[in-house]
């Protein structure tokens, strides 16, 4: 059996790593697989659901079951972001930074004369202020060492030990004003402790985290809408009367009555009656479906006209939308989380930084027992020093302040990006997967030609194209309506749609039909119009209605989907940065190879349903490319997720949108090679950062332990702290360049 976790506790890669390995070994499981940024763990088993829990609990984490919804998909809760826990830090967190810093940058500051002349006092207040801080973040701390305990360190492990040492350290220090007896010797300086540095860490990392965490349920509220597609009830046949039954409660070759204006509840093959069909969550098409005896409906369409019967075919969780759910949300949970550099960098730094501070105690322990020069106090200052210095301050702020800085400025371009991981990818692109309907073109029908016959008159052609066109609500008729304009308009007596061929009504006492070549052929009417001509309307991409009096042919009415007026300037610019473009679709091939070429790009894929789309896209990236996938419809929900990165335009439906890792709020393409390039000198940010970040600890550390004391060159932890203060402004200067992008 399959079951869907929800796991809490989880912070980074490694976290995420460390729970699948737990729950791989327990008795009885076959498969686990972990999601990060769903926080969610699908495990294939025979076991009981409580040995996993178990299995994830013993790991320092928690897990708890996920209940289907009626569709079959189990969909992870909200979650929640931590606002509360980063605005009470910040309450005692940024008086404890001004105590503690601005006498070191100020010589003069406005330090209350209690706190400035009694140096136990000032101590004890900064101590409290950062327990107090440390205590409103315990689960860093709670994580982190248990993460330590079970010999996974992740990068909450090493904050919690860069907090606890600057805490400790402040808490020896007013140990030894204490037992120095200094409590009534005022006007004495106050030696620096590390309490701020505690609270820098806490903070920063709480503001990163509760930004990260209100984008984390984005995905799954795609999840979510998508299944609210299917009803909750359907009307069935039983005992030959009609019932209304919950959708759990219908069975496969059930009769089930659809009517106009209602979705449909089951995929199943009409038995009787005829109707238009709106398969747009499917395939995005905006045009109608006609649906007679035979064909088949899917779930989750919409019967926009006529009635129809249906025999149930497959339902539940069978059914094809209730497999798109579950092919979204298991795309979802194999997308690789963001490859935090930082916290593989932990699994190495942490150990390496504790075993540094270990050996320069005790070494210089040694050298303090057989030296006059050195004392234990110096031994103990060197260890704490380095502690100090290697503090993950400059590492954590070097992708957060990139990061951060970067989605600011794509904001004020209109580019709204919900991740860092979305913008990290964006650096990364190498193809630019595109819908056609609504993304490269316009996304209306809009009539491009009305061709009056040879020794017909025009007027009358389009007197007789409103009169039969205007009863219909069909999109086509809709479209040639609006091309033709306001005019004489007869009525049309008698007016019938002839599905998939045209209409027919009388109209002016003379019978006569507006409708596709095969209606003309059932007619037996003459075309008078060269094949030359219609070809190429065709292969422009046009649909084709021939208006017909009688037995005669007056004239024919071209309708067609035209090309974004951004979307050649868009492909042009992806191509000068590099970047090859594929247009992905439902749409026929004639009309998909058109637009393609019309708009420039690269290749494309034509009669493609949602899954067809994602498959592309897995074979585009199978074949090294990073892919990014620009859709606006439900259809495209699956492609969104299952490409690197999923860029919905904003005019999109809200599922698009909220499966997309980026929406253009501008509502032009132009903004998809802006959101590459600003990607591309995101990542290069991050790699100045962590560079500057680890070469400072390379350079510092060694020094803060003292390697150069024995020459009289020797690095006193409140240096350390300064230095390690210096190293965080330049990453944020450095960051901040990015304010200064250009689309």
């Amino acid at each position: 059996m399959k079951t869907d976790f929800r796991v809490k506790g989880m912070s980074c890669a490694a976290c995420s790593a460390h729970v699948e390995g737990a729950v791989s070994h327990v008795a009885g499981v076959s498969r686990a697989s972990v999601s990060l940024l769903t926080g969610t763990m699908v495990v294939e088993h025979e076991c009981p659901t409580e040995d996993i829990i178990a299995a994830v609990k013993h790991a320092g984490y928690s897990a708890s079951v996920i209940e289907a919804t009626a569709a079959g998909v189990a969909l992870p809760p909200p979650e929640k972001t931590s606002w509360r826990r980063l605005w009470l830090s910040l309450l005692f967190g940024l008086p404890l930074l001004w105590l503690g810093m601005m006498p070191m940058l100020w010589a003069n500051a406005p330090i209350p004369p209690a706190l400035r002349e009694n140096p136990i006092l000032n101590v004890s207040v900064q101590l409290v202020l950062a327990l107090i801080v440390a205590g409103i973040n315990y689960r860093y701390f709670k994580g982190g060492f248990a993460s330590l305990f079970h010999r996974a360190p992740n990068m909450d492990t090493l904050i919690a030990l860069g907090s606890a040492a600057a805490i400790l350290q402040t808490a020896g220090v007013l140990v030894m004003l204490i037992a120095g007896g200094h409590a009534s010797h005022h006007g004495m300086s106050t030696p620096h402790v590390y309490a701020e540095t505690a609270a820098m860490i806490l903070i920063l990392v709480t503001l990163g985290k509760t930004l990260e965490g209100r984008q984390k349920d984005k995905t799954a509220a795609a999840v979510r809408a998508l299944a609210s597609l299917a009803p909750e009830t359907a009307n069935v046949l039983r005992d030959g009367k009609e019932v209304t039954l919950p959708l759990r409660e219908v069975v496969v070759g059930d009769t089930v009555i659809l009517r106009a204006g209602e979705r449909t509840p089951v995929d199943g093959t009409v038995l009787t009656g005829t109707g238009a069909v709106d398969e747009s969550t499917l395939t995005g098409e905006s045009l109608p479906v006609d649906k007679k005896a035979g064909d088949t409906v899917l779930c989750g369409c919409i019967l926009t006209s006529g009635s129809v019967t249906l025999k149930a075919d497959r339902v539940g969780e069978e059914t094809s939308l209730s497999q798109t759910i579950r092919m979204v949300a298991g795309a979802v949970a194999s997308k690789a989380p963001l490859a935090r550099i930082a916290d593989k960098v932990s699994a190495v730094f942490v150990p390496a930084v504790l075993g540094i501070a270990l050996v320069t105690l005790g070494v210089w322990s040694i050298v303090a027992g057989v030296s006059d020069h050195y004392t234990f106090t110096d031994a103990l200052s060197h260890a704490i020093a380095v502690l100090v210095i290697s503090c993950p301050c400059a590492l954590g702020l070097a992708t957060p302040t990139a990061i951060m800085t970067a989605t600011g400025r794509a904001a004020e371009m209109g580019i709204l990006i919900k991740s860092a991981a979305a913008l990290e990818s964006l650096g990364r692109i190498t193809t630019v997967a595109l819908d056609k309907t609504g993304t490269v073109t316009e996304g209306k029908m809009r009539l491009t030609a009305a061709i009056t016959a040879p020794g017909a008159d025009e007027e009358a052609f389009r007197t007789l194209a409103r009169a039969l066109e205007t009863p219909s609500g069909h999109p086509i008729a809709k479209a040639i309506c609006a091309g033709l304009g306001e005019g004489e308009t007869p009525e049309a007596i008698g007016f019938s749609a002839m599905e998939g061929r045209g209409v027919y009504a009388k109209v002016n006492g003379v019978k006569c039909f507006a409708g596709n070549r095969a209606l003309l052929e059932e007619l037996e009417i003459e075309s008078p119009f060269p094949e030359s001509e219609v070809k190429a309307l065709l292969e422009s991409g046009s649909t084709i209605t021939y208006v017909c009096r009688g037995a005669e042919c007056i004239g024919l009415l071209a309708v067609a989907d035209g090309i974004r007026e951004d979307s050649r300037e868009a492909i042009s610019e992806l191509h000068k940065i590099g970047v090859k473009t594929l247009m992905l679709t439902g749409d026929h091939e004639i009309v998909a190879k058109h637009i393609a070429a019309d708009a420039g790009i690269d290749g494309y894929a034509a009669g493609l349903l949602p899954a067809d789309k994602s498959e592309r896209i897995e074979a585009e990236k199978g074949a090294g490319e990073k892919v990014a996938m620009v859709g606006d419809g439900v259809n495209d929900a699956l492609a969104l997720v299952s490409a690197d990165v999923g860029i919905a335009v904003g005019a999109g439906t809200d599922v698009a949108i909220e499966s997309a890792d980026v929406v253009l709020r501008r509502d032009t393409l132009t903004s998809v090679p802006t959101a590459i390039r600003l990607g591309r000198a995101t990542v290069r940010n991050i790699h100045e950062n962590l560079f500057w970040a680890l070469i400072y600890n390379l350079v510092c550390i060694p020094l803060a332990a003292g390697v150069l004391a024995p020459i009289g060159f020797s690095l006193p932890p409140m240096v350390g702290a300064l230095a390690m203060s210096i190293s965080s402004v330049c990453v944020v200067t450095n960051a901040l360049r990015l304010r200064r992008f250009k689309a």
